[in-house]
C-alpha cells in the first residue's frame, strides 16, 4: 500500500502514472522538508533518487542529513547568475525571492529574514542529472515559477510529467497565466489541476494521459502518513470530535443523573401521598363512626345551641336584645312551645339563667313553671357563675324596665 506524504496528494497522482517505473529519477525545485509534505519521500522509499533544489539553508541542510545519497543544491532557481536577495520565513514553506510576497507575509505578522543566496538556472540543474530520464519535475517556488520556466533553455531535457504550483502563496488566486504558454510551447499538455498545482504531460509520453482525470480515490490504494498537513488537520478535527463526544457523554450522564434524582423524588412523593391517603381513610372512617354514634346523636341539640350562641354573639347587642324579647313574647302567646322550650332549657341551666334574668329585666314574671307576661318580677337573677364574658357584658348592657 502506498503511503502518501505530500501536502495535497501530488505524490498519489504521480505514483498512479509512474508506479511501474523501477528506480526512477525526479527533480524537486523548492523541495523544503525531506519528510513533512514531501512529494518525493514516498518515491525515495520505493528506490527512486533525484535532485533537490532548496534556497533556504535550514531545509537544505535537513535534506542533506536525511538524503545523503541524493544531490541537494542550496540555491534559488531562475533567470540569471550570481546571487539573489532571498526572504526567509522561518519554519514555513513561504520563503521566497519575491519581495511583494515577502512583504505580505511580514504585514501578516510573520518573521521575515533577508539573505543573499546563489542563483542558478533550471538548465544547470538538468545538467547535473546527466543523461538520465527525468520522470517528474516539481516546481514550488512561491511566486518565481515564471523565472524558473524562463531559465529552462537551452537544456533539451523533457521530464515526462511537470507539476507546477499555480496559485499565489496562501491563496486560491491562480498565477499560471504568466508561464503556462511557454511550457505548452515546449511540448507539454495540461492534464490535471488539484486546486493548488497543475499537472502537464510531455507530448513524448502520450501513454500517460489515461492516468489523469479523477482525483485521489479509493482505487489508488493509499493511506496518509501521520505527519502530513492534511493528516494533522484530520487529527485535529478528530480530536475536536472526540472532545465534543466526551462533552456530550458528560451531559448525557448529568441528564441521566437528574432523571434518576427526579424519579427518586417522585417515588418519595408517591409514598408520602399514599401515606396521606391512608391517614385520610382512617380519619374518614373515624368520622363516619363518630357521626353515627349514639353520643353524636344525643348531643345534636347542644351543638345547635352552641351554633346559635356563636351566631348570636356575632350579632350587634341591640339586635340580640330585640330578638330575645320577640322570642319571649312569642313563647308567652304559645304555651305549648313555651313548655317545650322550658323543658329543654332545664338541661342547660346556665343558658336558662341568662334568659330568666333577661326576662325579669323586661318586666316579665318568672315562676318555677315558666315566664308570665304582664307581672313585674319580684326578684332578679344574676348571671350564673361560669357564664361567658360576652353574655355577662350583654346582660349588664340590658336596661331594666324602671330605667326605661
Amino acid at each position: 500500500m502506498f503511503i502518501s506524504q505530500a501536502q495535497n496528494f501530488e505524490d498519489v497522482i504521480l505514483w498512479r502514472a509512474l508506479k511501474n517505473i523501477e528506480n526512477g529519477f525526479y527533480i524537486d525545485i523548492g523541495a523544503q522538508d525531506p519528510v513533512i509534505d514531501s512529494v518525493s519521500r514516498c518515491f525515495y522509499e520505493n528506490g527512486w533518487r533525484g535532485i533537490h533544489a532548496e534556497a533556504t539553508m535550514h531545509y537544505a541542510e535537513k535534506m542533506r542529513q536525511d538524503r545523503p545519497d541524493e544531490i541537494v543544491i542550496q540555491a534559488a532557481i531562475g533567470i540569471g547568475n550570481g546571487s539573489i536577495r532571498f526572504f526567509e520565513v522561518p519554519e514555513t514553506g513561504l520563503s521566497t525571492s519575491d519581495r511583494d510576497s515577502a512583504m505580505k507575509h511580514k504585514a501578516a505578522g510573520r518573521s521575515v529574514v533577508e539573505t543573499d543566496v546563489p542563483l542558478m538556472p533550471l538548465s544547470a540543474v538538468f545538467a547535473q542529472g546527466g543523461d538520465r530520464e527525468i520522470h517528474w519535475l516539481k516546481v514550488d517556488v512561491e511566486g518565481m515559477e515564471a523565472s524558473v520556466i524562463d531559465s529552462w533553455a537551452p537544456s533539451p531535457a523533457r521530464p515526462w510529467i511537470v507539476v507546477m504550483e499555480s496559485t499565489l502563496p496562501n491563496s486560491q488566486e491562480t498565477n499560471y497565466e504568466k508561464w503556462e504558454p511557454k511550457l505548452l510551447g515546449m511540448g507539454y499538455q495540461f492534464v490535471y489541476f488539484d486546486g493548488l498545482s497543475r499537472f502537464y504531460v510531455s507530448d513524448q509520453h502520450q501513454e500517460l494521459l489515461r492516468f489523469f482525470g479523477p482525483g485521489p480515490n479509493v482505487f489508488d490504494d493509499f493511506v496518509l502518513a501521520e505527519h502530513t498537513t492534511y493528516a494533522a488537520v484530520l487529527q485535529s478535527r478528530l480530536a475536536e470530535r472526540d472532545q465534543m463526544r466526551a462533552e456530550q457523554a458528560r451531559i448525557v450522564l448529568q441528564v441521566k443523573g437528574d432523571i434518576l434524582e427526579g424519579d427518586r423524588r417522585i417515588h418519595i412523593f408517591e409514598e408520602e401521598l399514599s401515606a396521606s391517603r391512608g391517614r385520610e381513610a382512617i380519619i374518614g372512617a373515624q368520622l363516619y363512626e363518630a357521626h353515627h354514634s349514639l353520643s353524636w346523636r344525643l348531643t345534636r341539640p347542644l351543638r345547635k345551641i352552641n351554633a346559635l350562641n356563636a351566631r348570636l354573639l356575632g350579632l350587634p347587642r341591640r339586635g340580640v336584645r330585640i330578638l330575645l324579647e320577640q322570642i319571649i313574647r312569642w313563647l308567652s302567646r304559645h304555651p305549648e312551645w313555651k313548655d317545650r322550650c322550658l323543658r329543654l332549657l332545664y338541661r342547660f341551666p346556665k343558658f336558662r339563667g341568662l334568659l330568666e334574668a333577661f326576662a325579669r329585666s323586661r318586666g316579665y314574671g318568672v315562676t318555677p313553671h315558666g315566664l308570665d307576661v304582664g307581672r313585674e318580677a319580684e326578684w332578679y337573677i344574676d348571671a350564673p357563675k361560669g357564664t361567658s364574658g360576652q353574655w355577662k357584658q350583654l346582660l349588664e348592657d340590658i336596661p331594666t324596665k324602671s330605667e326605661r
